[in-house]
């Protein structure tokens, strides 16, 4: 086969290798600036040959860029920051409630009830002293407004983790709104057959921010259109179709309820399907573990109250009066805490505290202060089977256990998303010594590039300068 070839055609073949090569330092320097760029993958240009014509030339041309990435490891770090921002969300919460049972504070329940008894045991040695009775009525309004600061604050948790839900619900709606424009640049893009490598990095990002508040997966169609699924099923991003989660509170304070507007307008109540991410952590301390505390804790006020009022009402005051409480009465121990306080008809009364067993012994009877003060050391809280000591220290320690455990979690979490990362870094990062290298490649072959230029220009001068 005769060719023949056109000394254009190689003037042509060297621009198309300069703007070939060109593109390479372009993408590769585009690599070097990103090194440290959270979620950025490596990008490789494509370059094919062009066939030769029937007149010669042919060379290069960009066909466009490829982008790096490891779908299974990015689909597993998804999975890896749901988790994560659920043990997150639950060792922040339960840190903030192990610090309201914090029993090394002079302020804790647990000095309080020892001040109590305290108090008692003082009663014990002189029954008959005005200031250790009033000393036994500070001591015991002490204790009741313990309970009555902790029972508050345990109550504003659950309003607080309702902001909490809220501020998650919106943080998700801002990257569900990016996406949903990701997903029309994208469509532009194909159009215009443009790059979507940055966008696609953009786009992986937004999925694990918004994993992180909740339990998401993501279908892409063959057109780079991204769906993204809540927990049940349910799009909040369907290519430009945007779903959006709101946080509406309810009759009672700390139980709001997570609604889903579907992009037609449709609401419905997702609360109980949200099980991951800092949503459902939140969600699982608001209303499982919380509830547990606050029930345990209203326990003991009843049993110390029913205990301490039970002995009390045997007992008789220095007026000879007997058959009072010394704490107001609660009838059931649901929100007992929060209402715990010293009976009014003693309150200002220290004549009125039941010391004597005998009011012919008076003033001098201490048999029911003594056994007022051995309540301390009694099995009377927990149906019986423990001190209230006791019983106040397996419950900080359940809130200190669960808190920890969150934190570990949270930890191991971290350590997990590093470990995946490492990995998807060797397929989809960007190594500076590669880098290097190919900046190196890409500079001498548009140098060369440019040699054959400068070489077929000479013989072009050469040829016109024939016909002078």
């Amino acid at each position: 086969m005769r060719m023949t070839f056109n000394i254009f055609g190689s003037l042509n073949t060297a621009k198309l290798g300069m703007f070939a090569q060109q593109a390479g330092l372009s993408v590769t320097g585009q690599n070097v600036a990103n090194v440290n760029t959270e979620g950025y993958s490596r990008r490789r240009v494509i370059l094919s040959s062009v066939g030769e014509p029937p007149t010669g030339g042919g060379g290069v041309e960009v066909d466009g860029i490829r982008r790096y990435t490891d779908e299974f490891a990015t689909n597993r770090l998804i999975k890896e920051e749901t988790l994560r921002g659920d043990a997150e969300q639950r060792s922040v919460i339960l840190s903030h409630v192990s610090e309201m049972f914090n029993d090394l504070s002079d302020t804790a329940l647990g000095a309080a009830m020892d001040n109590y008894f305290g108090a008692l045991r003082m009663l014990e040695s002189s029954p008959s002293d005005p200031t250790v009775r009033q000393e036994v009525l500070a001591r015991g309004e002490e204790l009741a407004d313990t309970f009555n600061r902790i029972a508050s604050e345990l109550q504003g948790a659950q309003v607080n983790m309702d902001n909490l839900l809220r501020a998650s619900a919106e943080e998700v709606n801002v990257r569900t709104t990016r996406l949903a424009e990701i997903n029309r640049q994208i469509m532009l893009s194909n159009i215009s057959d443009g790059d979507i490598s940055d966008l696609l990095d953009e786009r992986d990002q937004l999925v694990r921010e918004v994993a992180k508040n909740l339990n998401v997966h993501g279908v892409v169609n063959d057109q780079n259109q991204l769906t993204l699924f809540v927990e049940g099923g349910l799009p909040l991003v369907e290519g430009q179709n945007l779903s959006t989660l709101r946080v509406l509170a309810s009759g009672t304070p700390g139980s709001s309820r997570v609604e889903y507007v579907a992009s037609n307008g449709q609401v419905s109540d997702i609360t109980s399907r949200i099980e991951g991410g800092a949503m459902g952590g939140t969600l699982r301390v608001r209303d499982v573990q919380v509830p547990a505390y606050i029930a345990s804790f209203d326990q003991l006020a009843y049993d110390m109250v029913t205990a301490i009022n039970a002995r009390h009402q045997l007992g008789f005051g220095l007026d000879g009066v007997g058959g009072r409480d010394f704490f107001t009465p609660i009838a059931a121990p649901v929100g007992a805490a929060g209402i715990m306080s010293v009976n009014a008809a003693i309150a200002n009364n220290g004549d009125a505290i039941a010391a004597a067993t005998d009011p012919l012994l008076l003033p001098g009877d201490n048999r029911n202060a003594l056994a007022l003060a051995a309540l301390a050391d009694a099995d009377a809280a927990s149906g019986g089977t423990m001190t209230f000591n006791e019983a106040y220290s397996t419950l900080v320690g359940t809130v200190g256990v669960a808190a920890r455990r969150a934190t570990d979690e949270g930890t191991l979490r971290d350590t997990s998303i590093k470990h995946i990362e490492d990995i998807r870094d060797e397929s989809g990062g960007v190594s500076l010594d590669e880098e290097m290298t190919n900046l190196i490649q890409f500079q001498r072959a548009y140098q060369a590039s440019a040699r054959v230029l400068n070489v077929v220009d000479q013989l072009i001068q050469t040829i016109l300068g024939l016909g002078s």
